[in-house]
């Protein structure tokens, strides 16, 4: 996961050959996650963390997050979310993880979501998190 998106782009835009294409396509195969529970472990695996912590940190049933880790559950998009904010995601990140689940991005033009982008990117806990959506009268992460 260390090669960024806009990298990659330049490099696929800048392909002249169907041999370089099929090089390009080559070396990125199996690279990526393509499924929420790989993204997520690609994640974990990033920023050294383990399930466990992941889990105690989002608030999460513990059975629960392991049912989403081996892709028996698929969670919605406050689960996503929450496991977003306990993996000390940022926005591009969450916004991925929400992308790879096919639960719709965050949307600025929201104003739930609004709230959540900025705590994503003020790094604010899930219970701090919760307090702001409480402050504005929205409802908390699930």
């Amino acid at each position: 996961m260390s090669d960024k998106t806009g990298d990659l782009m330049n490099r696929l835009t800048s392909t002249e050959s169907a041999e370089d294409l099929d090089h390009y396509l080559e070396e990125i195969r199996d690279k990526y996650p393509k499924d929420f529970s790989s993204y997520i472990k690609a994640v974990l695996a990033d920023k050294g963390m383990s399930i466990a912590d992941m889990q105690k940190k989002s608030g999460i049933d513990r059975t629960y997050i392991y049912q989403i880790m081996d892709g028996s559950k698929h969670p919605g998009r406050d689960k996503i979310i929450a496991i977003a904010i306990a993996c000390n995601m940022n926005l591009t990140e969450c916004q991925r993880a929400l992308e790879i689940a096919q639960e719709g991005i965050l949307y600025a033009k929201s104003r739930r979501d609004s709230l959540i982008i900025y705590a994503i990117n003020k790094k604010m806990s899930i219970m701090e998190l919760n307090g702001l959506l409480e402050q504005y009268s929205l409802a908390s992460l699930a």
